[in-house]
């Protein structure tokens, strides 16, 4: 035997192997862009186009459920995304908007265990968040707190004087 017909010569496993390999990749990149075009149609029936789908899923923002209720919310993708990266739901941004704070605000005020209303209110009295912090310690109100301190007390010593019967 000399081989003259050895079944494939070396153009053709070239070219079979040129094929497998194109096939390697167009085949699961075929298989992505019609999922992903799949779901971009499904957030079409929210009302999203195309590129908001994409502008939300490039913030993260990867559920239809979570953009329609941010958007619900009055919020755009990138401003949701950085509310929902500091642990905000939604409802619960919006509600923080409306009082008047921005994000950095309403982060630190409700890292100390204020809800959006109560915050308000110390602000209204023109406290900061350590000061609303050490007259709530001590159980005053926002406005009993100013009463106190316009007094010249620091809320220890307001304390200690509202337990013995005195007032501001």
């Amino acid at each position: 035997m000399t081989g003259e017909h050895s079944g494939m010569n070396a153009w053709r496993a070239r070219v079979l192997v040129g094929l497998i390999g194109a096939g390697a990749f167009l085949v699961p990149y075929g298989c992505v862009t019609l999922i992903e075009n799949a779901r971009v149609q499904s957030w079409a029936g929210y009302g999203f186009s195309p590129g908001q789908t994409r502008e939300w899923w490039r913030h993260g923002i990867r559920t239809r459920a979570a953009a329609v209720r941010w958007r619900a919310n009055g919020f755009q993708a990138g401003e949701a995304a950085s509310w929902e990266t500091m642990g905000f739901v939604a409802e619960e941004a919006k509600e923080w908007k409306k009082g008047g704070f921005d994000l950095a605000g309403a982060a630190e005020w409700r890292r100390y265990a204020f809800r959006h209303d109560e915050a308000g209110e110390w602000r209204a009295t023109g406290m900061s968040v350590g000061d609303a912090v050490a007259w709530r310690k001590q159980a005053f109100r926002p406005g009993e707190a100013r009463r106190w301190q316009d007094a010249g007390y620091n809320p220890m010593d307001a304390a200690e004087r509202r337990r013995a019967g005195g007032s501001s």
